[in-house]
């Protein structure tokens, strides 16, 4: 078969068009299919962990009610004194959950003879025993089970302990304040506890299994690790989710902490060891406040994804094969009687419209073919003559529009950093036109060594006209700003001789600022513009309060009104156009306000450079192909402050 037969594109185009919509069909299978499971097992893990910490709670809401009983108890009077250290052991005996109880009264409380007085029931191998674990030796009050709610007067459970002094066990402890009626006051009277064994926690949290080496983990509020796999047993109260973070060198280890100690759930990817890529669900308990966490492998999530995929993909070739076979068979025999006609057919490709057509003497498609050949030889050739000369017009149509969007672009700055003299400042803006050419613009320049001019504008319409608009605009910016007039005074002045002889109506929303690089005080004036946004410190990012204002271009007698704010060191300014916030996306959905500071609040800390890039990545995704609608204009400035 000759490679520059008929016969041979189209049975090599049928091949290609196989191998795309294989290609295609498998991406989106297996994109689905990895969707699917990842989703699949998330969802299994959360349950996995959502159980666990139901175990958990049935334990430990009991519990809870032990401490608050006895409170109400003893303010109540209903538990006599010589009745204490009975009661404790009965109730421990009574409650298999609970290793110990105490009931710690504050200095000389109880008998103003004894300083320490704390009655303790714990449970051991054989039996219940009751004792007063107080004394100079054990000074209870100084332990955080007393101390931390004794002063903030509400229930707290502890951070895992070794109780030397009462269960001698690795237990926590969940204390609860109560207060005694002494001389007609309520006070303050000690704490009472409950101290749990944590044995049947870590039975619980090693119980939980995802996959073959999937495990479970608990820390604590300060992250301290209180159950782990028997390979990690070493870690238990000895290291931390910071420590093997800091170890192993794993800073999302240590993102996942930070998030779990302060009580966040959510569903991340690590690199932490030989088995590669790691998944974490974490979780919360409610009532001690610490988190469980649940880790699998990636390669263990996706491993039947990957069998199946071997022979899903030896089953798609066998089938490619076969019908690539029975395709070049069927082309053939189709394409023969072409031959012929296919050689005139490239030579009149070449150019050559008053070549010889074959002669057809059928009465069938090809004698239409034929006809058809015979009066596009006679188009072509008036065509290829019309052609020239449309072409040569189009071309200088182009050529100039170039050379106009070349000049327009060249007006305003591009070069940055702007001020590399200026480290009181950093700097970015980006343009991109809807068209060829467009009518946003932007512009910034020092008056003085201190003060930063910087504007931002959108001009109605679009085209050279506006464009044209921009380029009047932006030099009347230039011509009258000067470092002794304000904001709003410059921009009357721009207004008052754009609106002469304004007969198109033509207008401009405008923003223009004054920012005292020295102390920070920023001028501005907004006239009809998009309200800009103010990070404040790379964290907290809000719209810009100012004064109503009509945008220039309109009435040369508006008063136009001046605005300032303060701007500390670390805080950044990120302005843009209406062409951002009104970007849509195929159904005509615009990008908005609130989806724009959600995208700059996520970037607060990055560089103007680096928050303009992620604004266009997020805009792009949310128009996801469609056609640009208006031009994208955006500027972010950080002001860093002067250094004495």
């Amino acid at each position: 078969m000759k490679r520059n037969s008929l016969s041979f594109r189209i049975i090599s185009r049928v091949l290609l068009f196989c191998v795309i919509l294989f290609l295609l069909t498998f991406t989106v299978y297996y994109i689905f299919a990895r969707v699917t499971i990842e989703k699949s097992t998330r969802e299994n893990a959360q349950l996995l962990a959502e159980n666990a910490i139901l175990k958990i709670e049935q334990v430990l809401k009991p519990l809870e009610t032990i401490p608050d009983n006895l409170s109400w108890m003893m303010e109540s009077g209903a538990l006599p004194e010589d009745s204490i250290f009975a009661f404790l052991e009965s109730m421990v005996r009574n409650n298999k959950s609970v290793y110990g109880s105490a009931i710690a009264f504050e200095p000389y409380m109880f008998n103003p003879s004894k300083q320490y007085f704390a009655p303790y029931a714990c449970r051991t191998e054989n039996e219940t025993r009751s004792f007063q674990m107080g004394s100079a030796e054990y000074n209870y009050f100084i332990m955080d089970w007393y101390q931390i709610p004794a002063m903030i007067r509400e229930p707290y459970w502890t951070e895992p302990y070794y109780d030397e002094g009462g269960g001698e066990a690795l237990i926590t402890t969940y204390s609860v304040p109560f207060y005694l009626d002494i001389k007609g006051k309520r006070t303050f009277a000690g704490i009472i506890t409950v101290d749990v064994s944590l044995d049947w926690l870590t039975e619980i949290v090693n119980s939980v299994k995802i996959f073959d080496t999937g495990y479970a983990f608990l820390i604590t509020k300060t992250g301290t690790f209180v159950t782990s796999p028997d390979r990690f047993r070493n870690r238990i109260m000895n290291e931390t989710m910071f420590s093997i973070a800091k170890e192993s060198g794993t800073p999302e280890l240590r993102e996942i902490g930070r998030e779990m100690i302060h009580g966040k759930s959510g569903y991340r990817s690590i690199n932490y060891d030989e088995r590669g890529k790691l998944w974490v669900y974490y979780l919360q308990i409610p009532s001690t406040k610490w988190s469980i966490g649940v880790v699998f492998p990636d390669k263990e999530m996706f491993a039947d994804l990957r069998q199946l995929n071997g022979f899903v993909l030896l089953v798609s070739m066998l089938g490619l094969v076969l019908l690539v076979f029975i395709t070049i068979r069927i082309i053939r025999k189709l394409t023969e009687p072409l031959s012929q006609f296919a050689k005139t057919a490239q030579v009149i490709a070449k150019g050559n419209f008053n070549t010889e057509l074959p002669v057809i003497t059928s009465n069938d498609e090809m004698k239409e073919l034929h006809d058809s050949f015979e009066f596009m030889q006679k188009e072509l050739t008036n065509y290829v003559a019309n052609l020239k000369e449309t072409t040569s017009a189009k071309e200088k149509i182009e050529s100039e529009l170039r050379i106009a969007k070349e000049i327009q672009l060249g007006m305003i700055p591009h070069i940055f950093p702007p001020f590399p003299n200026l480290p009181e400042i950093d700097l970015f803006a980006s343009l991109v036109s809807a068209r060829e050419v467009g009518g946003d613009l932007y512009d910034f320049f020092l008056l003085n060594d201190d003060l930063l001019c910087f504007a931002i504008g959108d001009v109605s319409g679009k085209g050279i006209p506006s464009s044209l608009f921009m380029a009047v605009t932006r030099t009347l910016l230039r011509s009258v700003a000067d470092h002794e007039k304000g904001a709003a005074e410059t921009v009357a002045t721009i207004n008052k001789t754009l609106s002469m002889n304004n007969d198109s109506n033509m207008f401009v929303t405008f923003f223009l600022g004054i920012l005292d690089t020295k102390t920070g005080k920023l001028s501005y004036c907004n006239a009809g513009h998009n309200p800009p946004i103010l990070i404040r410190d790379g964290k907290e990012a809000s719209f810009f309060s100012f004064s109503k204002s009509i945008p220039i271009g309109l009435f040369d007698t508006f008063d136009y009104t001046e605005d300032t704010v303060t701007i500390h060191a670390g805080d950044q300014l990120f302005l843009y156009t209406d062409g951002v916030t009104e970007a849509e996306d195929i159904d005509n959905k615009l990008y908005g306000n609130d989806q724009l500071l959600k995208v700059v609040s996520e970037h607060a800390s990055a560089i103007p450079k680096k928050l303009i890039e992620e604004v266009n990545k997020d805009i792009a995704v949310h128009v996801n192909g469609h056609v640009q609608s208006d031009d994208l204009t955006m500027m972010s400035i950080i002001y860093h402050g002067r250094k004495h």
